[in-house]
């Protein structure tokens, strides 16, 4: 015996995964803003964290990335370290799962 769904109609596809990280629940979200997993534009950057480093450890994370934003969104300007000091009020910065150090480079 063969089901058959209305035609056309492809069946729903599955949530995605939630995030490791809880992106929702770290300091000085720009405008809540989540440019991917572990990844946020963090306001208040220079003023209060100075680098993505610094940013990643006041949540008891590992940075992982860092970028200059272009226009106060998730576009990237230009890459930077993770202790990259910037002279700006925000950044996008990516730390790491809690207590997970990254790959070293080979």
């Amino acid at each position: 015996i063969c089901e058959c769904g209305e035609a056309g109609v492809a069946p729903a596809s599955p949530p995605p995964p939630p995030s490791p990280c809880d992106e929702q629940s770290w300091p000085d979200l720009d405008h809540g803003t989540v440019c991917g997993p572990c990844k946020v534009l963090v306001d208040n950057f220079e003023t209060t964290y100075g680098t993505c480093g610094g940013y990643c450890a006041s949540i008891n994370r590992t940075c992982t990335g860092a970028w200059e934003e272009h226009g106060d969104s998730c576009l990237v300007d230009h890459p930077m370290e993770c202790f990259t000091q910037l002279k700006s009020s925000d950044a996008i910065c990516e730390c790491g799962e809690a207590g997970v150090a990254p790959a070293s480079p080979p």
